[in-house]
Formats: structure tokens, sequence, C-alpha cells
């Protein structure tokens, strides 16, 4: 038997005894899955916050309903980027999935990479994440992912790493840079060459010339020593965006008495804001570790902040255009993500939401 076939069979199995037996305790057995290791802080949290701590609250309920956890981490069942499909097959009952490279899968949720220099606090921007997901178009997505999304992953503020030192925007030009997903479209405008790559490959292309600079953030960068390779820190700040999110597989989910769901449900809010408040605690530490370890940290001045978001074209209404002919409510889901940053208290250096 398959392993689809199997998880599936153990779902419906599951409903049927939780139908047929509510009073009895159930035991599930969930394989949580991540192509990226326990080093990234994200990741780190599920294996020692968010299992144990779901454990602990189901012990403690009334139903003493128990899960049976195989944790796989570091591609060991699922590469980088597979993570969506396996809990979509049921390969897998739960994942982090990175779904800055799901923008076909899950175009909605790249509405922070569109939107750069728009929310510099990782806190807000998760709370904010958290009740993006919830709402009705978001939640479909998840649902024809066959997925039920239960906690979200916010990076910290996305700066530029570079092999040689700059003072500007116009000693970019024709530089080639690492970005992930939706990332690369913010060399548009600039001058720069965009090269895919994510975290288990930017050390690398660094140093062998696949590319000459990277954006990316900090908590993501220090683990994986980036600036051994690209020394020059460009205080960029063009924000926070969001990077993943904790899911389950709506069929086993489903499947479950409603004190379990809560359970989940509930630890995975806790996981958000936990990871985010990590990630704040991080970025000065790692900071110093790296000037420490020979790399140089500079601001980019405002005049050339201002001067690179000015620069790109509009990003976030070319989005809209694009997932609006696909009949998706991408005007909507802006203005309602850029409405809850403003009423946080975030000014965004560019009204993206105007044409």
């Amino acid at each position: 038997m398959s392993r689809i076939a199997s998880a599936a069979r153990v779902a419906a199995f599951g409903a049927v005894f939780a139908t047929a037996t509510p009073a009895l305790a159930a035991n599930f057995n969930i394989t949580m899955v991540s192509g990226h290791g326990t080093h990234l802080p994200w990741i780190r949290a599920i294996q020692e916050f968010y299992i144990p701590e779901v454990d602990k609250r189901l012990a403690a309920a009334p139903g003493k309903h128990t899960i049976k956890w195989q944790q796989a981490y570091g591609g060991t069942i699922v590469k980088l980027g597979g993570e969506l499909a396996a809990v979509r097959q049921g390969v897998a009952e739960m994942a982090h999935v990175y779904t800055i490279f799901e923008p076909a899968n899950l175009p909605l949720l790249q509405v922070t990479h569109v939107t750069p220099f728009s929310v510099a606090s990782v806190p807000v921007l998760t709370r904010v994440m958290v009740e993006m997901n919830r709402v009705p178009a978001i939640r479909s997505q998840w649902e024809k992912q066959n997925q039920v999304f239960l906690g979200a992953v916010v990076a910290d503020s996305i700066q530029l790493f570079t092999k040689k030192p700059v003072s500007g925007i116009d000693d970019l030009k024709g530089l080639k840079v690492g970005a992930s997903g939706s990332l690369s479209l913010w060399a548009n405008g600039i001058g720069m060459v965009p090269v895919q790559g994510d975290f288990s490959t930017h050390y690398n292309n660094l140093k062998t010339g696949v590319y000459d600079s990277l954006l990316a953030f900090v908590t993501g960068t220090y683990p994986i020593k980036v600036h051994e390779v690209a020394p020059y820190m460009n205080k960029l700040d063009s924000g926070a965006t969001s990077i993943g999110a904790v899911t389950i597989n709506k069929t086993t989910f489903d499947a479950m008495p409603p004190e379990v769901q809560k359970v989940l449900s509930e630890v995975g809010d806790e996981y958000s804001q936990r990871v985010a408040g990590t990630l704040v605690k991080l970025i000065a530490t790692f900071e110093a570790n790296m000037v420490k370890e020979g790399a140089t940290i500079t601001a980019l001045p405002q005049a050339e902040r201002m001067k690179w978001v000015s620069t790109m074209p509009n990003i976030a209404q070319d989005w809209v255009k694009r997932n609006e002919e696909r009949r998706l409510p991408a005007g909507a889901v802006l203005k309602e993500y850029l409405a809850k940053l403003r009423a946080a208290g975030e000014k965004p250096l560019r009204d993206w939401d105007k044409r």
C-alpha cells in the first residue's frame, strides 16, 4: 500500500472512530516534515515548543487524546520546496511550508513580497499574517491544497549582502543578486540581475560567483555564515516578510475531535508569536557576532532607500493585475493587508495600493 493511500485510510478510520466513539481517547499518528533543519529558529521552535506544548495540553484536556509524532527535518523525507505537495498528498500530515516558494499554488500569500519597505516590526507582521491567513480568500487557497493553516512564520527585515562595499544603488547595477522566490522582484528597476536561490545554496552560490550579492535576512544568513563570503551587510531595512506557515492535512484535521483541533490551532498562534520574539532577540546578537567575525555593517542612507523604492515599478499593482486576470481577489487582499499594517502603526514608504 502506498504512503498516500495509507494516510488516507488512517484519516478515514479516524473520522469514523471519532464519530462513533466520541467518549474514547484517540491516538493520532502525525509526521511533521521540513526541508530545512533545526538550525533555523522557526524549525527548532516546532521541535522544542510546538510539539511538546501540544502534547502537554492534550494530556491536560478531558479527552486524553494523544499524538504519536514522527519528526523529519533537513529533507530526510521531503526536500526543500516539496512540503506543500507532501501535505496535500498525505505523504506527511504536517509541515513547515515555505510559502515564499509557492507563488503559483499560493499566489495571494505573496502579498508581503510585492510590498517592500512597508513593515519594520516582525511581531506586528506576524499578527497581521495570522489574521490574513484566515480571511476567506487566503483560507480557500489552503483548502485547495487540502491544508489548514496553523501558524505563521515571518522573517526579519531583508538586508543586502555584498562581496564589495557599496555606497548607493548606482553601485548595484549589473550585479547578480541572489533572491528567494518573489524577492527577485525587488531587483526590478535597480539594474541588478536576480538569480534564484535558497538557504541551502546561498553560501556556495556566493562563494563560486553564481551571484555577487544577496537579498536575505540576518536570522537566516548568520547560521549558514553568509558573511564569510559576502562580508558587507548593507542595512537596506526593506521590511519583514512572510516566508512560511505550519499547516496540517485537511483530511487529517477534519477527522480529529474539536478539542484536538482547538489545541493545534491555539498552540499555532502562540508558536507564531514565539518565533517572532525569538527572531527579534537574535537579530542584535547575530549582527554583533558577524562584526566580531570580520563582517562590516553599514546603513544604506535614507535617500538611497527612498531612491530604491521609488525607482521600482509598482510590483504590487502588477501582481494585482496578474492575479485578478485569474479571478483572484488580489486587489482586495492588498488593501486589507496594508490597512492592517497602517492600523498597527506601520508607515509604508510607498503606497503600493495606489496606482
